[in-house]
C-alpha cells in the first residue's frame, strides 16, 4: 500500500501526523545472498498506521510508509518467530545504485519484555546481513530478539576488506573506518575509499533504516532509537544501541564506541587492525578517550584457531576489556572455519544472548 504522510510538528520533539491513503500496487524482488542464491523474498506486510503514535523524533520530516515485507521462515535466509521485516536501503529511500543498496536488511522486534534498546549489526568484508542467517531459530538476530531488543541487521558499504587495503600501515585503520561510517573520505584512508558515497556509510544507512521502519511499523517502538539532530550521526539516540559487528564490522563497532556513548559493544572475530609487528593498531590503545568505556560496556567473543585475525586477543587487551568480557572459546562447527564459527555456528548461540543480555 502506498501512502502519503503529512506531518504537523508539535513542539520541538512531538509530530501529529494526517494519513491518507492515495494509491495501491507494490511488488517484490529477491535479492543475492552471500553464496550468490536468489532469496525467495518473503510476503508482503501492510502495515497499520497509528497517527496517534507514529512519532518522528528526529529534525526532518518523516518518509512516506511503504509496504514492510516480511521475513522468509523456512528456505535460505529464513527467521521463525515474530516480529521480522525486511527492508533495503533503496526502500528506505536512498540511492539504489549504492553499494549494497539492494541488500535485506533484517529488522526484528521483541514481543515480550521489551528493554527499549536496539541492537544494530554490521557484517564482515564481502558480507551481507543475510550472512548472518545460518539458522532460522538460532542465530545472532533471534538471540538479539529473545534477550528483549529491537535488532537491525544492517547493509553498508563492505565490499573492500580493510585489512588488505591497510595492509599493516598504522596510520591507514582509522581514518580507513571513520571513512566507512560517515561515508565521506579521509585524510589517510586508502584511495580505494575514494568514491564512498554518503548514503552508503554506516550513519547514514542506519538512519534511514530507523526513519522508514518507524514510519512503516508505527507501533513497533523504531522512533524511540531517533533523537532531534543535524545529520544522521547526531539523529542517533546512540545511547540506547547495542552496536555490534562481525570482524570488519566489529571494528567498525569498536570505534563507534569510541566515538559515541552506547549501551555496549559487542564484537565477534574482531578487531583485526594490527600493524606489521603483529601489534594492535593505535587507536585501539586509546580507551581513555573512549565514550564508551571498554572496562565496563566491551563484550567480544573469539574462536581458537582464527588465522584471519589472529591478533584479536591483544586487541581486546589493548583496550582494557577485563577477562570476564573477553570469551575465546568459540566453538567451531563442522561448517564454518574458526574465523566465522562466532557468527555462523549455532552452538554459540548461549554466548551471543550472554553478551546481549
Amino acid at each position: 500500500m502506498k501512502t502519503m504522510l503529512r506531518e504537523v510538528r508539535l513542539g520541538a520533539f512531538g509530530v501529529c501526523t494526517l494519513i491518507s491513503v492515495i494509491a495501491c500496487g507494490s511488488s517484490v524482488t529477491g535479492t543475492l545472498d552471500d553464496a550468490g542464491l536468489t532469496s525467495d523474498g518473503g510476503l508482503l506486510f501492510d502495515a497499520a498506521l497509528d497517527a496517534g503514535t507514529s512519532a518522528d523524533a528526529g529534525s526532518e520530516p518523516m518518509p512516506a510508509p511503504i509496504s514492510l515485507r516480511k521475513c522468509a521462515t523456512s528456505g535460505r535466509g529464513a527467521v521463525v518467530g515474530d516480529v521480522c521485516y525486511l527492508v533495503t536501503p533503496a526502500e528506505a529511500g536512498l540511492p539504489s545504485g549504492g553499494s549494497g543498496a539492494r541488500e535485506d536488511q533484517y529488522a526484528l522486534r521483541p514481543t515480550a519484555n521489551p528493554r527499549g534498546k536496539l541492537l544494530v549489526f554490521l557484517n564482515g568484508s564481502g558480507g551481507s546481513p543475510r550472512g548472518a542467517v545460518t539458522s532460522p531459530d538460532k542465530n545472532f538476530y533471534v538471540s538479539g530478539r529473545d534477550a528483549g531488543l529491537h535488532v537491525l541487521g544492517l547493509s553498508y558499504r563492505s565490499d573492500k576488506a580493510i585489512g588488505q587495503l591497510c595492509a599493516g600501515s598504522d596510520s591507514c585503520f582509522e581514518p580507513a573506518r571513520e571513512t566507512i561510517l560517515r561515508g565521506q573520505f579521509q585524510g589517510g584512508a586508502p584511495a580505494d575509499l575514494q568514491g564512498i558515497a554518503s548514503d552508503e556509510g554506516v550513519y547514514e544507512r542506519l538512519y534511514a533504516a530507523l526513519r522508514i521502519l518507524a514510519a512503516s511499523d508505527a507501533n513497533g517502538g523504531w522512533a524511540e532509537y531517533l533523537t532531534p539532530g543535524v545529520g544522521a550521526e547526531s539523529s542517533i539516540a546512540w545511547s540506547k544501541i547495542l552496536v555490534s559487528g562481525h570482524s570488519q564490522g566489529g571494528g567498525h563497532a569498536a570505534l563507534i564506541g569510541r566515538d559515541h556513548a552506547v549501551d555496549r559493544v559487542v564484537m565477534l572475530s574482531s578487531p583485526c587492525d594490527a600493524t606489521r609487528n603483529d601489534l594492535p593498531a593505535s587507536w585501539l590503545t586509546k580507551s581513555a578517550v573512549y565514550k564508551t568505556d571498554p572496562a565496563l560496556n566491551y563484550q567480544a567473543l573469539g574462536a581458537p584457531g582464527d588465522t584471519i585475525c589472529p591478533s584479536y586477543a591483544a586487541a581486546w587487551l589493548a583496550l582494557g576489556m577485563p577477562a570476564g568480557a573477553r570469551r575465546a572459546d568459540a566453538t567451531v562447527c563442522a561448517s564454518s572455519a574458526a574465523h566465522g564459527a562466532t557468527l555462523a555456528c549455532p552452538e554459540n548461540a548461549s554466548a551471543w544472548g550472554a553478551m546481549l543480555r
